[in-house]
């Protein structure tokens, strides 16, 4: 069946690409364009900020930045391949033409030390980057030598990025960009003092060459709107160089106008019983006059102790605005709990829902479902991994779940989430989204050998074979199966209540 479906995959590779190509429009809210680079292929300029060790998780400090050209402004998800255990990504929307800067927030754990070619995509481009990898030995990379471009006076080139509003947050979008000549490669600080509540900030290495492009994250909220002096200062062994920059920050904007769509929430972060929640959910709006937004949800009723809020200004647009929200609080108990947002310049409610796992203190695998009402357990051998092929001009990432009954009647069942450009992570995938280029593979062996599979035609399309992730780490897998699959005579057997839990 794996291999059936594989094939399948790389048949609709096809039609997928062209479908997506076809979506690429302004017209149907997603962005198109190229990411800047080269004559090589090097994306340029591209900023690596962080750093990167082994066996050391990535935290918000890693990320990579790039510059694209955008032809049609609207919704875009910008991402790199996995390489050596983590990889870099973003998603959001653009609304204005040009040049724009976009920031990948890392993800994962670096395996071993060396230097990691990422290739990023976005559209029908590729661009190329490297990331240095240190080992737990390696010694701390020596400070470059470096001068700011237009130093002592006003910075050379310096670039406001998005706009800045009094009294709303900054946030990953808010940047500035100035020129380094780097005489000695090594790391870097640059920073500036806090000026009306915002203050600028990069870390990073260095290579040699001049006129390199460095971006400064801004953090801090304007207290005022106007014009305000900023003056980038170094660290030793760069003591004496600096340069300034003006800010213009807008007047608070009045209240958007705009209706929420929660229908397919996209969540970041671990959601454990007892455990303060650590994580975002994005939901898209549609707003028909721009303006500032104040969004929260339910802050006492079925919250489990967990709000999810946000603030932001949104531009006047026909269509879907990505909405970032970040959850705070410390959930009090296992299970799915529903979120009712509100929000300023909004009448209407949408609702969305969040399972929370129990922490469990001595994990065993297990895999387990009703099948046609019958409890039944597959844990021996109970586990996930991962695999890939390659043809057809792309490669197909599988998750698969598998798992033997413990039982004497020897029943089995195995089911996968195969696509192209990464592996399945958190998240919901049904047999359903074959023409999105995500095929869902399920089957459960009978003691006798008998085979029922997951299928998309009306037998099970009313009760599809849906897969949902709901913990992924490097090394677990935690989540939820359900649904109709047949055998060879049309027969159904109906799976319910579906759980596993599993080394990956």
């Amino acid at each position: 069946m794996k291999l059936l479906k594989l094939a399948i995959l790389f048949l609709l590779a096809g039609v997928v690409v062209a479908s997506c190509q076809k979506e690429y429009s302004y017209e149907n809210g997603l962005a198109s364009g190229t990411l800047k680079q080269d004559s090589t292929g090097e994306c340029m300029p591209a900023l690596v900020n962080g750093t990167y060790k082994t066996d050391t998780s990535l935290t918000a400090a890693n990320y990579i930045d790039v510059q694209v050209s955008i032809a049609n402004p609207g919704a875009y998800i910008i991402k790199t391949d996995t390489v050596n255990g983590y990889s870099f990504s973003a998603s959001g929307a653009i609304a204005n033409q040009g040049l724009n800067t976009i920031r990948l927030l890392g993800n994962g754990k670096p395996i071993v030390a060396g230097l990691n070619e990422f290739a990023i995509k976005f559209d029908s481009s590729i661009c190329y980057i490297n990331v240095p990898v240190t080992g737990s030995s390696t010694p701390t990379v020596r400070p470059a030598v470096y001068t700011l471009v237009g130093s002592p006076n006003t910075c050379t080139g310096a670039t406001q990025t998005n706009n800045y509003y009094q009294g709303i947050p900054t946030s990953n979008a808010n940047t500035v960009s100035i020129k380094v000549n780097v005489d000695t490669a090594g790391s870097y600080t640059i920073s500036t003092a806090a000026v009306n509540g915002v203050s600028f900030s990069a870390t990073g290495t260095f290579t040699v060459g001049t006129n390199q492009t460095v971006i400064l994250q801004a953090t801090g909220t304007p207290t005022a709107s106007g014009s305000f002096s900023y003056q980038f200062t170094t660290t030793a062994p760069n003591t004496v160089s600096n340069c300034g920059f003006s800010l213009t920050v807008q007047a608070a904007p009045t209240p958007a106008t705009y209706t929420f769509n929660c229908t397919t929430p996209t969540f970041t972060g671990t959601y454990q019983a007892g455990q303060p929640a650590n994580g975002t959910v994005t939901i898209q709006v549609t707003s028909t006059a721009g303006g500032s937004y104040d969004i929260t949800s339910n802050t006492t009723t079925n919250n489990n102790g967990v709000t999810f809020s946000g603030v932001g200004v949104l531009q006047p647009s026909p269509n879907p605005q990505n909405v970032v929200l970040t959850a705070s609080g410390t959930a009090a108990a296992a299970g799915t709990f529903t979120y009712t947002l509100t929000g300023t310049g909004v009448t209407a409610t949408c609702n969305f829902d969040r399972m929370y796992t129990a922490v469990q203190t001595n994990v065993s695998d297990s895999i387990n479902a009703q099948i046609a009402g019958v409890f039944t357990t597959f844990n021996l051998g109970a586990t996930a991994d991962t695999s890939s092929i390659s043809g057809g001009g792309f490669t197909a990432y599988t998750l698969a779940v598998f798992g033997d009954s413990t039982s004497a009647n020897g029943e089995s069942i195995y089911f996968d989430i195969t696509r192209p450009g990464s592996y399945a992570g958190v998240g919901t995938y049904t047999v359903n989204q074959g023409a999105a280029g995500v095929l869902v593979t399920a089957d459960y062996t009978t003691a006798s050998g008998n085979t029922y599979s997951a299928a998309t035609d009306g037998s099970t399309q009313t009760n599809p074979f849906t897969i949902i992730i709901d913990v992924k780490t490097a090394t677990r897998l935690k989540g939820r199966f359900s649904g109709n699959v047949k055998d060879a005579s049309n027969a159904v057997k109906t799976i319910t209540n579906g759980k596993f839990d599993v080394p990956l």
